[in-house]
């Protein structure tokens, strides 16, 4: 039965924070609590022709993100995804793909968007009888056993994207085990497998290398970044608490450290809510795509202080399974880390070097 306290997200940070608390890598306790709080079916505002709207403003957007990264960033990490399907078919999916959609959602089905190619990337490969069927899997996709739809964007040999809505929930096709890194485990990112499943029209979402349109390709790597901002505020917290407790936070070292966590994150934080606000806007779109980016590469940083001031003012004890930071810093990590960061810098570099050109 779906609790419609939604107003006071303290109920389901609470039972986040205690399922965060028992351990285990099943992401389903969490998916069960987005989906019992409203959380999934959140964005949604139906239409007269069966279709819906997009209603989640851009601030509550960034402060759901913020509050479940840092509760468990396993879970930000598969809401924003969700998020990112449901906006997505909102825009380019037809009414019948939207009330679809909108249905499985209220009933509690897990949205994702699996972009990334395995070794043998998905392609549509024609049959002699005649239509059409995929070969090959997405690797690094999210909640793989969780997601029941996912948005699947297929790349033709001319280079143009085309999205998909599929069903994603036959086990058979999943494989988990190959996702063994150190942190997000709960997010539980692994491949699946699309051989032989046949291309329908009815699937299609939107029109070629709609996917790729701006602000909403690059420029939605901003809720990502609102995920880590959680993460890097909850990372901060503990370092003030911990050092508090023990009374090390008068030392002028433990408490310049604290000063460098609280520039880092609040720095990230006016960064990140910036780059959500001017891209929601859809207005100067490039330069809105841009600080994004940038706004990606800001929290990437302070992450990175946040875990090495974690690691040197609390010291060994942050390295103890039991100790909350433990865990935190050891997700953060992970999630952190993107394709070519060095690329974006530059690309979108040229941008906003006009904002400073004499």
């Amino acid at each position: 039965m779906l609790d419609r306290t939604t107003s006071d997200p303290d109920v389901w940070r609470r039972e986040i924070a205690a399922l965060t608390g028992a351990g285990g890598d099943d992401p389903a306790p969490f998916i069960a609590v987005l989906h019992r709080h409203g959380l999934l079916e959140r964005p949604i505002v139906g239409r007269d022709d069966g279709g819906y709207g997009y209603a989640l403003s851009w601030h509550e957007a960034f402060e759901t993100l913020v509050a479940l990264g840092a509760g468990d960033l396993s879970t930000a990490r598969l809401y924003e995804g969700h998020l990112n399907a449901l906006q997505l078919v909102a825009l380019y999916g037809r009414s019948g793909q939207q009330a679809r959609v909108a249905q499985a959602v209220r009933a509690g089905v897990l949205l994702g968007v699996w972009g990334a190619d395995a070794a043998v990337p998905v392609t549509v490969m024609a049959m002699p009888e005649g239509g059409a069927v995929f070969r090959g899997a997405k690797r690094y996709a999210s909640g793989t056993g969780h997601v029941g739809l996912a948005l699947v964007p297929v790349t033709a040999p001319d280079g143009v994207m085309q999205l998909h809505l599929l069903d994603v929930d036959d086990p058979g096709r999943s494989d988990v085990a190959g996702w063994d890194m150190r942190g997000m485990r709960r997010s539980a990112s692994g491949s699946y497998r699309f051989d032989g499943i046949p291309q329908r029209v009815e699937d299609l979402i939107g029109g070629p290398d709609d996917y790729r349109r701006e602000p909403y390709f690059v420029g939605g790597i901003w809720r990502c970044a609102a995920a880590q901002l959680g993460a890097v505020e909850a990372i901060t917290g503990a370092i003030v608490d911990d050092l508090t407790a023990s009374g090390r936070n008068a030392h002028p070292l433990q408490a310049a450290r604290i000063g460098r966590a609280i520039l880092a994150a609040r720095t990230a934080r006016l960064w990140v809510e910036d780059a959500a606000a001017r891209v929601e806007s859809g207005e100067d779109v490039d330069r809105a795509v841009a600080l994004a980016a940038y706004a990606r590469l800001a929290t990437e940083e302070a992450a990175m202080t946040v875990i090495d001031l974690a690691e040197r003012g609390v010291g060994l004890a942050s390295f103890d399974r039991g100790h909350r930071l433990e865990a935190m810093t050891r997700d953060l990590a992970v999630y952190i880390r993107q394709a070519n960061p060095d690329a974006v810098l530059l690309q979108h570099g040229r941008t906003l070097a006009r904002d400073y050109a004499t």
